[in-house]
């Protein structure tokens, strides 16, 4: 049996049994796994070099004011399947008469079924080492206990599925949706999340355009290609 956690104006949150997450594996990830190691490397040298600084404050400004990225996030997925939109964020570290930096950077990916999985998922991931410090160091498939808070919602403690997607990528952590139908409703144009763990927030993130992104994975899932220039190809 699968508990639903009801979320008002939010996702419909499952605790995923264990057949299911036996379904979820983080390595069926692999564009998605090389995106994220790419974002990661690109904020980590942009932390500490200065060798190009118009295009560092560039890619500063741009992942301090968040943006979406769309993918199919498996290399073997067919049309309709594996479908993703990542947001990615961070926020401005400034230090006096230091150049600014980022902190606390996080991806929050939506994914629609793929593979024998044919629920969705909501997973979240650092994104920078300084988030990456904060989150659990767990065998991929585990279980975590995490506490959620979406908008104004009361938050609610339940199980997370951690998982790696590569050797060198984030890992994430991921809640299982009910339906990808019940993850496109849950979406609104403006959403924040906050995932505690230990009694500390470990992913602290607000998107915009949200309902722009839901657009992109419902054509995604119609076996469409996505219309924006932000498609990360494998």
């Amino acid at each position: 049996m699968i508990k639903i956690v009801v979320l008002a104006t939010g996702f419909l949150i499952a605790t995923m049994p264990f057949q299911a997450r036996a379904q979820v594996s983080g390595g069926s990830f692999d564009v998605l796994a090389s995106v994220m190691e790419t974002n990661q490397r690109e904020i980590n040298a942009n932390d500490v070099l200065d060798s190009n600084r118009k295009e560092a404050e560039q890619y500063r400004e741009k992942i301090i004011a968040g943006w979406w990225e769309f993918m199919q996030a498996s290399s073997k997925a067919g049309p309709g399947e594996y479908c993703a939109a990542s947001f990615l964020r961070a926020k401005r570290l400034s230090e006096p008469g230091k150049v600014d930096k980022m902190k606390e950077g996080i991806v929050v990916t939506l994914f629609g079924p793929g593979g024998n999985y044919r629920g969705a998922l909501l997973a979240f991931s650092p994104l920078g080492e300084d988030s990456a410090a904060a989150f659990p160091k767990l065998a991929s498939g585990k279980p975590v206990r995490v506490t959620l808070a979406q908008g104004n919602i009361k938050p609610v403690t339940l199980n997370a599925i951690y998982m790696e997607t590569g050797a060198k990528s984030p890992p994430l952590l991921a809640f299982a949706v009910p339906s990808i139908e019940a993850l496109l409703g849950g979406m609104e144009d403006k959403w924040s999340f906050d995932v505690s763990y230990g009694g500390k927030s470990i992913a602290n993130i607000e998107w915009h355009d949200g309902l722009r992104a839901r657009d992109q994975l419902r054509n995604c899932l119609a076996g469409k290609p996505f219309d924006d220039g932000r498609h990360r190809k494998d």
